[in-house]
């Protein structure tokens, strides 16, 4: 088995000390990120592009602590995640007391609800550093480069906030956390915080806060089961505890009942506009609005919990037929049981679109940021929808990669460099050419 420090007495951690007190230094940047580099050839690994680039931007440092660490955890590029029984047992604690928490902060609610938004929080934060552990235990340590294995497992260390967990499941594990989903973890960071260093409103027992906070667990715990669903891999051995946890929600809604009623009128007000509403998949009451008026593109939101969604109507290419598809367009035909994908909503979209010399834009297709999906991003009207993943996005947040020239979503601000979607931009154009 190869040696983590490249058998030449090089530790990657120790470059990558260097790497975060030296990087104000472009010349000693270079030098230490041409350590970390020479580490990976001799360990067998292409060096990630963004070493390549030393000489022209300054690495992300957890982005790069982050490549080390998955390259120890996978030993040494061998690729197979498999876990030890301590590792395992180290997993299962902390979502054990990530599910104690969320019930704690259920039975709480109605007495202590200062206490169940903190334990609520709380809970949330576990599932993510679980995540992160399971990729590998430095992953949860504010600052990696000073990671110790007995202090860890001692609990001596600081461990990573949701912001934090966010930008390393996204640049390190690749499975992060969608846009909605942060922004409402994010509200729940905010009201603890509130609660911890300062006060909040919503611990005055006010019928209207209260509201509030349990609107915004049934959201976060929403999107927590669908986080489940999409780490099925890291969370199938706590099927029964989901399921357990979702009937406890759905008592705990009951605190949105007189929400919901008086809602009556603007629900009416709104149906003689044109939305219609059905039953919402957060909270379960018939306040989840539809707006077809950008048809086909179809516009959801819960005026109870706040929950929203984007659809997509689209008509079935074997037997012509309406289909409805939310969040993602792998769905049967209700009347054929053709099973309808992303390249048959993405054929349904371009189906109108004729080049035009003028405006060529109007007919070309972009990459999504959001799935990686290649040319799956479609103008529709005014906005750019992914038939993949139904990212919606503004013409703004669309343009061209600075390397490839293709059209893309996502930040392209140093997309010379750095590429996007579909390329790796100069340094990745630079390291093959080393190779």
């Amino acid at each position: 088995m190869r040696s983590h420090t490249g058998g030449r007495g090089f530790n990657p951690l120790t470059a990558y000390q260097e790497l975060q007190g030296v990087s104000s230094n472009p010349f000693s940047f270079f030098g230490a990120g041409v350590k970390i580099g020479s580490w990976f050839f001799l360990s067998g690994f292409a060096a990630p592009h963004s070493l390549s680039a030393v000489g022209y931007l300054k690495v992300e440092m957890d982005t790069l602590y982050g490549t080390i660490a998955r390259a120890i955890a996978t030993d040494a590029g061998e690729g197979d995640l498999k876990k030890s029984k301590q590792e395992k047992r180290e997993f299962d604690l902390v979502v054990e007391n990530a599910f104690d928490f969320f019930q704690k902060a259920l039975k709480e609610f109605d007495k202590e609800p200062k206490y169940s938004v903190i334990h609520f929080h709380a809970a949330i934060e576990l599932i993510m550093k679980a995540r992160l552990l399971w990729e590998h235990w430095t992953l949860i340590i504010t600052r990696p480069e000073n990671a110790d294995l007995k202090r860890f497992r001692s609990g001596d260390f600081q461990s990573v906030s949701i912001k934090d967990a966010k930008v390393r499941l996204e640049s390190i594990v690749q499975d992060g956390l969608t846009k909605e989903e942060y922004e409402c973890f994010l509200r729940l960071s905010e009201h603890r915080n509130r609660m911890v260093h300062f006060y909040h409103s919503g611990n005055t027992g006010k019928g209207s806060e209260r509201d509030k906070i349990v609107a915004e667990q049934c959201l976060a715990w929403y999107h927590i089961s669908r986080i489940f669903e999409r780490w099925n891999e890291q969370f199938q051995g706590y099927s029964s505890e989901i399921a357990k946890m979702d009937k406890v929600m759905h008592k705990h809604r009951k605190f949105l009942k007189a929400k919901f009623a008086a809602l009556g009128e603007e629900i009416k007000r709104l149906e003689s506009r044109g939305i219609s509403f059905s039953d919402c998949p957060s909270c379960g009451f018939a306040s989840f609005g539809e707006d077809s008026s950008e048809e086909p593109i179809l516009d959801y939101k819960c005026l109870v919990c706040k929950v929203q969604r984007t659809g997509l109507k689209v008509e079935c290419p074997e037997c012509g037929k309406e289909k409805k598809l939310m969040e993602e367009p792998w769905q049967d035909c209700d009347q054929c049981g053709h099973k309808i994908d992303e390249e048959d909503v993405k054929a349904f979209l371009k189906r109108d679109f004729v080049f035009d010399k003028d405006n060529p834009e109007s007919s070309i297709v972009a990459h999504c940021a959001e799935c990686d999906g290649y040319e799956m991003v479609v103008k529709v009207n005014n906005t750019w929808i992914c038939s993949q993943c139904f990212t919606k996005y503004d013409s703004e947040e669309v343009g061209n990669c600075e390397w490839c020239n293709s059209l893309s979503t996502g930040d392209l601000e140093n997309s010379y460099f750095m590429g996007c979607v579909v390329c790796e931009g100069k340094s990745g154009w630079d390291r093959g050419r080393d190779d």
